[in-house]
């Protein structure tokens, strides 16, 4: 413990020295009262393990809370740790006494000198824990709570809702096929069964808020093939002709054969043709077409995503899985420059078709307790060839170069169905603090922030069955109240 002399008692030496010279007569004592919060005030806390664990508990940052006098870790212990038997070291001025009190709900309470017992460990598992200080003058006392807090959940993993997070929105009765693209911010699920079809428009799957109609679609329209493009929307029928819409909901021939649509690169449509038996990457509005290299899916693949590459000059699309000219799945990464087309994958996942793709993060805790997160992808769901249908979490943390299998904690919970050729979205939630002891004593504390979720829609069982629920899943990291 570091001491330090209040200057009000130096001022009181001073004039008690002073006054030892003058005579018994001219002696008047001066009555000071020692009201300032300075002198009982908690300027530093800091933890100490009392047995050696490797851990630097040491490194833990505590805030002092002086108007609430409350003292407490912002950044939260993993789960599992153990708060007894603790060594503490408190930064104080001079004071009379400094004691830890430790209250329990079933046994008798435990006080602990501390300017008397450095050394003395301190139960912080106790049901309260207080720390009570006693100016130098024995005229101010403050109780300061302390809280050491634990993480309830573990950051480093995925929370799931235990029951679905909301029905698919849909007219239709009996859904069988569904699809859902993102267009100028706005999100649209197209569903059919086949001869009816819905068309649900939201700005975020959070907010449960839908605007949902019937719309028609072209005779033998593959909902699957359900893809935006330069502020349009496209859709395959079953003969592989392209067709385009302002508004998904009137359509008209855009002239241009594909059998299967793999997303948006910029404003341009890329996707694949067949012709006299061979297999072509194509573009709408047209360009030249150049004939697919062997093993690149040209079927079932995932969506599409954009990235910059600080490889490339040029945007970079990505596609994961899918079912290859010969019928074999892949399980690799491909990726598509604006001029070529090659396979990124050095260490692909098992081979799937359907499988749902999306940019996350991961979260990790290092030995200071300091929990970090890193933007990664995430690959879930699909079909291998022996018809199974498996949802082990795969995660890639350079753009589908190397996948890896996601720890534990990251796998998916028993609430959310295995599934093949389901979508999987994020969107991003506003969170608010509830506990206003939780909030930090910033100029601007945070109140609210921003949360992005996973949603999972749309899908078949292996067995065949429709999905016709939506789920939701959040890194536990980031639904914690954020850092200051």
């Amino acid at each position: 413990m570091k001491f330090k002399l209040p200057i009000i008692i130096l001022a009181a030496a001073i004039t008690a020295g002073l006054a030892s010279c003058n005579s018994d007569d001219d002696y008047q004592m001066e009555v000071i009262e020692d009201t300032s919060i300075g002198n009982v005030e908690v300027t530093s806390f800091t933890l100490k393990k009392a047995s050696s664990s490797g851990i630097h508990f040491d490194s833990v940052f505590f805030s002092i809370d002086l108007d609430k006098a409350i003292i407490f870790n912002a950044d939260s212990l993993p789960v599992g740790t153990s708060v007894g038997n603790m060594l503490a070291e408190v930064e104080l001025p001079t004071v009379d006494k400094a004691e830890f009190v430790m209250q329990y709900d079933d046994q008798e309470t435990k006080t602990i000198e501390y300017t008397d017992n450095l050394s003395d460990s301190i139960d912080f598992g106790a049901d309260k824990v207080l720390l009570r200080v006693v100016s130098y003058s024995k005229k101010v006392m403050r109780e300061y709570t302390v809280k050491i807090n634990v993480h309830r959940m573990k950051p480093d993993s995925l929370a799931w809702d235990e029951s679905a997070f909301a029905a698919m929105p849909t007219v239709v009765a009996a859904p069988a096929a569904q699809k859902t693209v993102e267009l100028n911010g706005s999100l649209y699920t197209l569903s059919s069964d086949g001869s009816a079809a819905s068309l649900a428009v939201t700005g975020n799957f959070g907010d449960k808020a839908w605007t949902t109609s019937a719309v028609s679609l072209p005779a033998g329209a593959l909902v699957e093939s359900f893809s935006t493009a330069g502020g349009s929307f496209y859709i395959l029928d079953n003969a592989d002709n392209l067709y385009k819409s302002a508004d998904a909901r009137s359509w008209t021939a855009a002239g241009a054969s594909m059998c299967h649509i793999y997303g948006a690169y910029g404003s341009t449509l890329v996707g694949v043709k067949k012709a006299a038996g061979k297999y072509y990457h194509v573009t709408y509005p047209s360009t030249r077409e150049v004939e697919v290299a062997e093993g690149c899916p040209v079927a079932a693949t995932s969506a599409l995503l954009s990235y910059d590459s600080k490889w490339s000059d040029s945007e970079m699309v990505t596609f994961t899985g899918g079912r290859a000219a010969d019928g074999s799945l892949s399980g690799a990464t491909w990726g598509y420059d604006g001029s070529a087309w090659t396979k990124l994958s050095v260490d692909a996942m098992p081979a799937r078709e359907g499988i749902a793709v999306c940019s996350y993060y991961t979260a990790s805790v290092n030995n200071y307790y300091e929990t970090s997160t890193r933007e990664v992808l995430y690959a879930f769901g699909g079909r291998k060839a022996d018809g199974s249908v498996n949802n082990t979490l795969y995660i890639s943390v350079d753009r589908g170069v190397h996948w890896t299998k996601a720890d534990a904690s990251f796998q998916f919970s028993r609430f959310a169905p295995e599934l093949y050729g389901a979508q999987a979205v994020v969107c991003t939630s506003t969170l608010y603090v509830k506990d206003p002891e939780a909030q930090s004593r910033a100029v601007k504390p945070v109140t609210s922030w921003e949360c992005p979720y996973i949603y999972i829609i749309g899908g078949h069982t292996q067995s065949g069955r429709f999905n016709n629920s939506i789920y939701r899943a959040v890194l536990n990291q980031l639904s914690f109240i954020p850092l200051q």
